[in-house]
């Protein structure tokens, strides 16, 4: 009878065992839609891409938030309008902030604008000059290799890549509003849609 006793005890503890081993091995319950309670630990919230939260935070350059309009930006020259494009590109010709006091070493910079909106910026220029900005501007990126680094946040992302030109390293910035380039695709679709159906 002892032994029967024995034999009904352990095995009662071996399923209890098993029963709590495989309660946290299990998924969530469909009916509940809760996780599985585990002792000392809780839920841990989805990690933030850890190199976009400085891009997000100027959302476009420093003193031109995405979105602004036309008439809020001074010292833009309009270049002519591009076949199939739906944005118009404005060549920037002032001496204001950073970008202004080094146009002689970064000559290229371009603002688009869709709908009259700032959606874009890109700068081209020496990479000596214009990579310690990008990086003070969007703090260190995503490398990718040597010569690239990425920067994506939720509202905004951003390009910096150099590559060789004549004797030195030429730097490409680009910086994109995501808003404007859904809104871009969108209309790029609506566009396409028309055409085809004629």
């Amino acid at each position: 009878m002892l032994l029967a006793f024995r034999f009904c005890v352990a095995t009662a503890s071996l399923l209890t065992l098993t029963g709590l081993l495989l309660t946290g091995c299990s998924s969530p319950s469909p009916a509940t839609g809760e996780a599985p309670a585990t002792a000392g630990t809780a839920a841990a919230p989805t990690p933030q891409f850890p190199f976009g939260s400085r891009v997000d935070s100027l959302n476009g350059i420093a003193g031109h938030p995405f979105g602004q309009p036309l008439s809020a930006f001074s010292n833009l020259r309009p270049l002519p309008p591009t076949p199939g494009t739906l944005t118009r590109t404005y060549s920037y010709e002032g001496k204001e902030g950073w970008f202004g006091q080094h146009q002689a070493q970064v000559s290229t910079q371009l603002y688009y604008f869709l709908d009259g909106n700032f959606c874009r910026f890109l700068a081209i220029g020496n990479s000596t000059v214009l990579r310690p900005e990008v990086t003070y501007l969007f703090g260190p990126g995503q490398a990718e290799g040597k010569y690239r680094l990425f920067w994506e946040g939720s509202r905004a992302r951003a390009a910096y890549v150099e590559q060789a030109r004549g004797f030195g390293m030429e730097g490409r910035l680009d910086v994109l509003s995501k808003a404007f380039e859904a809104e871009q695709a969108a209309q790029a679709q609506t566009k396409l849609k028309a055409e085809n159906a004629q």
